[in-house]
């Protein structure tokens, strides 16, 4: 026991020399933002050109882009009063930037190197140029795609695995490349933990903590992806904030009933059509989790167990293929 023989040593080299080859790289997806003014009316274009965020019949594609400019034109008056009432811009793409340093040194302390690069959908830096123009140019052997999302939606996490399946198809090595995708992650402990520790410390800030009414939001998606493409954006939603929730309840903390989600319900069903909501005394506001760190640290570990399931869209292609055949 405990010798290792000529052949173990030359195996054992072997992955060792695969593992100093290896380059892992990490995407970050997320929508991006106008850094100034100017930007505004450009980015609402992009956004809005995105055919699954308005999707128009095959026989009207040709009017997406022209669409999407007249739309953009309109609202970028009102739009630009309400990113100048935050600085004149959106802070996501230096946000971004900050998380994708933060995971890279979490992933470091996992004995774990990768390059970690940002690609927006909507604004810069695109995805397009992150995977041609440096995830391509560094000859990165291992992909992990992580939309920054925590539930799957059509228009946001299904828009960006449409974009990188489109570049990857027109390219023989990335076509080759293994790529693992994160598709959500809003039941991960972590993400789960980080945001009830954040309500807890914001609710001690209150003169009465036991007596707050959590409020929740989240952005909207058209009604038709829920109840025609079967899009799990809202059961993804309210599950994430059950887990919130139960989070919670094992704690001190306790939750003022009803719920605001079951009074509307209730009162839609007797017909009330008109509802005046009295000023509240105390409001604040649960941020961002941002860079903290229990939250970087259970995207690291994301990407860690994503790792293992990487394939080359080559051979996703051949498999769905064959599936096709039988």
């Amino acid at each position: 026991m405990g010798i290792c023989t000529s052949s173990e040593k030359f195996v054992q080299e072997c992955r060792c020399r695969h593992a100093a080859t290896e380059k892992l790289g990490v995407l970050l997806v997320n929508i991006g933002g106008p850094e100034n003014l100017n930007d505004v009316q450009p980015f609402l274009c992009n956004l809005f050109a995105d055919p699954d965020v308005i999707r128009l019949p095959k026989l009207f594609k040709f009017l997406q882009r022209p669409l999407a400019k007249l739309i953009s034109i309109l609202l970028a008056p009102k739009t630009k009063r309400w990113y100048a009432a935050i600085g004149g811009g959106s802070p996501l793409r230096r946000i971004t930037d900050e998380q994708a340093d933060a995971l890279r040194t979490a992933l470091e302390a996992k004995n774990l190197h990768a390059n970690v690069y940002v690609g927006m959908r909507c604004w810069y830096p695109f995805m397009e140029e992150a995977i041609q123009q440096q995830i391509k140019w560094d000859r990165i052997t291992k992909l992990v795609l992580l939309p920054l999302f925590p539930q799957f939606s059509i228009s946001t996490t299904g828009s960006s695995i449409r974009v990188l399946q489109r570049i990857f198809m027109d390219d023989a090595y990335l076509l080759r490349l293994p790529v693992s995708i994160i598709r959500f992650w809003y039941r991960r402990q972590g993400y789960i933990r980080s945001i009830a520790d954040s309500i807890v410390t914001q609710l001690s800030k209150f003169e009465k903590p036991e007596e707050v009414l959590i409020f929740f939001s989240a952005h909207g998606v058209p009604v038709s992806y829920d109840e025609n493409d079967g899009d799990p954006y809202k059961d993804q939603i309210e599950e994430c904030i059950y887990l919130i929730m139960r989070e919670h309840r094992v704690g001190p903390v306790q939750w003022l009933k009803p719920y605001t989600n079951e009074v509307l319900v209730e009162l839609g069903r007797k017909g009330v059509k008109s509802l005046l909501a009295v000023p509240i005394r105390e409001l604040g506001r649960v941020p961002a989790l941002g860079c903290t760190s229990s939250f970087i640290t259970d995207l690291a570990d994301a990407v860690v167990e994503a790792l293992p399931s990487a394939k080359s869209l080559s051979i996703l292609r051949e498999t769905a293929k064959e599936s096709d055949c039988r």
